[in-house]
Formats: structure tokens, C-alpha cells, sequence
């Protein structure tokens, strides 16, 4: 039996495998050697299969699970070689987060602590006892025996690990938890082309002229932007592509998946070409987008690496959760605007407290995502000026009918929408609606839609308007 190990605490044994191709379009690169010149970590996602029922992955040599893609290396059958291998782990807890290990010791736009909203399941990191000091000398990590399994050596971005992300904002660098998270500016939509037609990466005219809004009842290609912001490389990262109806919160269960890939991302700084530590990924089967409820669907990316950088929990929680990106943005042209559509947004979970929706204009300024609409650094539309009102609904069950709120001319007056509304119970949505007209060329009206439960933030929508 060979033994491989890593500078991360006791060995657990297992049997791995190097199964035939599943055809599934991977991304996968050939794995070259650690950062520091050894071979001691080339984690391969043939090592496990993906249980997407129950969140986890799982040996490959256990039945009824989808085969995962081949080792480049041998090319063979799972039944053909079994190769048992010893691998290091850092064995935390069951209530530890390893994913996240500490909080990183740079700044960020978040504060990067474990402050949650009442009720909602709680990101749990472990704590740091400081041997790493400035670096990795100093025995910080060959020292694992006797230290608890929730203390580490340093903080992740001091640890010889990979810390992958998905970035909420322009300036994000993986700190958590952040209250304006839903605008990820790293989930593009190529729309109209299928992804055997589309380019590996996003072309540049999709960031103009309103493109990567999706089209609907139509073939739609997704790229993910994703980093890796460790001092080690991550190998067969998953990379996984969901939709799901206009919602605050969400869960697995109403998930969507359209696809997942692996992909290659080197530790941060790599100037090597062919491996990056941050890259953009196509999906590799095509999203048909349809229209729920008067709204656009929202997206969510997901990157984990099983062994060295595990997805953890809360699993689709993008505010605490920075293996997660979300992209719950609504575009509308000022024509579609003017029919004053009744957009529904489900609430989502609430975990037994009662939550507040409200909706409130925004300056074009504090949103990042539109420098994608003027493709420029610098730019962002102006915001248009107020000629009507905006507001939502009281909460109703969802899949309920909602009121045509645009065929009423004054929707305030009569009751029917206020700033904000109180939420209790699952299963509940809103129905919002802005009258404003159009905000003319070069400028945009901007309205986010926010969950909010015990003081945090857990969950947006923005609808925005291009003026013409």
C-alpha cells in the first residue's frame, strides 16, 4: 500500500479508484506538482462521486452514483484497478466548519465573523492558536498532534490550503458575511447559445448592450468565475451550476441543477498560464430559461474541493457561505418596464422566526454589476429620477395568484403595496411592483428587494430598469 502524506494532521485510509470517462465535458487539467516543487498533494476528483441527493460525496466504488471523470494517467475501467492509497487530513469536529478554517487575517469587504441571523443555521469556524506566525515555518502545521481538532495553526490564508470563492462584489477577497451578496459580478450568461457553440470563456459582447440577461425558452450558456485565494493549489474542484425560482432564501430542495465541471486552480499569485489561481468556467450542459412569475430565475455557483476545501454549511447560504455565488439580478428594457409588471419573490425558509421584506430604491453607484452594462471601469449609468412609486405586497402562499398591480393606477392609495412587510411561516411570497417611468438613456433605476432576520441580511433581488 503507498502512503501519501500532507501537512494536515492524522491519516485516513481509503480505496481509490481510476474509473472510464462519463463523457460529461469536464474541465479538467493535468495536476502539476505543489508550490513547494513535491508531488504530495494531487487530489483528484476520481477519488469520489458526487451524492447529489444527499449533499456529500462518497467513495467511487460504491453503487448508484453517477461515475465520475477519468484519471488522465490510466484511462481504466473502476473495476479494472483499485489503488488503495493513504491520505492527511485535519479531522475537525462534527459541528466544525474546516472549510473555512478561520477567518482570513486581511481585510475584506465583510467582516469575517460567524455573526448570524436568529434561527438561520450557523457557519462555524474554528479558532486559531497562532503557530503559523508569518509563515509556515516554525512547525505550525507538522505540529497537529495534541492540538483540538477545531484549533488550528494559523488562519486559512497563512495554511497551506486552498481558500476558494466566488466573488459577491468587485472588491471581495472571501470574507464573510457580507449584506449585499446576490450581485455577483462572477455568473455571466452567454444568452441564445448553447454551450457546445459557445467559446471556453465569456466573449467580451456579452457585457454589452444588456447582454447576459438570459433568453427565455431559449438555449443559455453560464460561465463562473471562480478563485482560489490560498497559498496551496486546489485539483478537481467542483464546480457546480443551479437555477431556481425568484426567491430570498434558499435550500436544497428547491434547487435546480444544471450542471457541474471540475477545474484546476492554482494558489494565489501562480503566474502560470495554464493553471491560474482564478479562471473563468464554462457549464457544460445548456440552461433553457423560463420566466416565473413574472421574474427572471436566479442563479447560483457552487465551488468545493472534497478534501481540501469541503463545501461546508449553511450549503446555500451566499451571505455566510463564500464557496457560493448568487446572481438574483431582473433586467428589464424601459418598454417591458412600462407594463409595470407584478414581479413574485418567494421568501424562502425562515427557520421558525418571523423576517422583515422591505424594498428600497438604490443608487446606480453602489451597484457594481452595471460597470458590465457600460463595459467600463470607471462608468456606471446614472440613476433616473423618481416619477412613480415602488413598493410590495403583502406576504401570500406561494404559488397563489398575485394582483395585477399595474392595472391599478395608484397601488399605495389602495392598500395594496408599502415599503415593507412582515413575514412569518414558510412558504410565503411577495409580489413587488415599481410605476416609475423610463429614466432615460444612459441612465437606470435600481430597486433591491431585502430579507432581513434578527439584525442580518438573508437574502436580495434587484430588479433593475435601462433606461432608452
Amino acid at each position: 500500500m503507498s502512503q501519501k502524506r500532507s501537512p494536515f494532521g492524522r491519516r485516513v485510509s481509503g480505496l481509490f479508484h481510476s474509473p472510464g470517462n462519463n463523457g460529461k465535458g469536464s474541465e479538467h487539467q493535468q495536476p502539476g506538482p505543489s508550490s513547494d516543487g513535491s508531488n504530495d498533494l494531487h487530489f483528484r476528483h476520481e477519488d469520489y462521486c458526487e451524492d447529489r441527493h444527499h449533499d456529500k460525496t462518497v467513495p467511487c466504488h460504491q453503487p448508484h452514483h453517477e461515475p465520475p471523470i477519468p484519471d488522465p494517467e490510466k484511462h481504466l475501467p473502476c473495476k479494472e484497478e483499485q489503488k488503495p492509497i493513504t491520505v492527511t487530513v485535519n479531522v475537525a469536529p462534527p459541528n466544525v466548519n474546516i472549510s473555512s478554517c478561520c477567518p482570513p487575517s486581511t481585510s475584506g469587504t465583510g467582516t469575517g465573523t460567524t455573526t448570524t441571523p436568529i434561527g438561520r443555521p450557523v457557519h462555524t469556524t474554528g479558532s486559531s492558536d497562532g503557530s503559523v506566525g508569518a509563515g509556515l515555518g516554525g512547525g505550525g502545521i507538522i505540529k497537529i498532534p495534541g492540538r483540538p481538532g477545531n484549533v488550528w495553526p494559523g488562519p486559512r490564508s497563512k495554511l497551506y490550503l486552498p481558500l476558494l470563492f466566488i466573488r459577491a462584489n468587485v472588491g471581495d477577497i472571501g470574507a464573510r458575511p457580507l449584506k449585499f451578496f446576490w450581485e455577483s459580478p462572477d455568473i455571466l450568461i452567454l444568452p441564445g447559445v448553447a454551450p457546445q457553440n459557445a467559446p471556453a470563456a465569456p466573449p467580451k459582447e456579452l457585457l454589452t448592450n444588456m447582454a447576459g440577461v438570459a433568453k427565455g425558452g431559449a438555449d443559455n450558456t453560464i460561465y463562473a468565475h471562480v478563485w482560489n485565494m490560498g497559498l496551496a493549489p486546489a485539483y478537481n474542484a467542483l464546480v457546480e451550476f443551479y437555477w431556481f425560482n425568484p426567491t430570498l432564501g434558499f435550500n436544497g430542495s428547491d434547487a435546480h441543477l444544471i450542471g457541474k465541471t471540475y477545474v484546476d486552480l492554482a494558489a494565489r499569485g501562480s503566474n502560470d498560464p495554464k493553471t491560474p489561481s482564478h479562471r473563468p468556467v464554462k457549464c457544460p450542459f445548456t440552461w433553457v430559461a423560463q420566466y416565473e412569475n413574472g421574474g427572471h430565475e436566479c442563479l447560483v455557483v457552487r465551488i468545493s474541493q472534497p478534501i481540501t476545501d469541503p463545501l461546508a454549511a449553511p450549503a446555500w447560504d451566499a451571505s455566510q457561505n463564500r464557496h457560493i455565488g448568487q446572481r438574483n439580478i431582473h433586467v428589464m428594457t424601459a418598454a417591458e418596464s412600462a407594463a409595470k409588471p407584478t414581479i413574485g419573490i418567494s421568501v424562502g425558509p425562515l427557520f421558525g422566526q418571523p423576517a422583515q421584506v422591505a424594498v428600497a430604491r438604490a443608487d446606480t453607484a453602489t451597484m457594481p454589476w452595471l460597470h458590465l452594462v457600460t463595459m467600463s471601469r470607471t462608468a456606471v449609468p446614472a440613476t433616473g429620477t423618481p416619477t412613480g412609486d415602488v413598493g410590495i405586497t403583502q406576504p401570500t402562499t406561494v404559488g397563489g395568484a398575485l394582483p395585477t398591480l399595474g392595472a391599478v393606477p395608484n397601488p399605495r392609495t389602495a392598500g395594496l403595496i408599502d415599503n415593507s412587510q412582515g413575514v412569518t411561516g414558510d412558504d410565503k411570497q411577495v409580489a413587488f411592483v415599481a410605476t416609475d417611468g423610463n429614466p432615460g438613456a444612459g441612465k437606470a433605476h435600481v430597486y433591491r428587494v431585502s430579507g432581513t432576520q434578527g439584525g442580518g441580511t438573508f437574502g436580495g433581488y434587484t430588479v433593475i430598469v435601462i433606461g432608452s
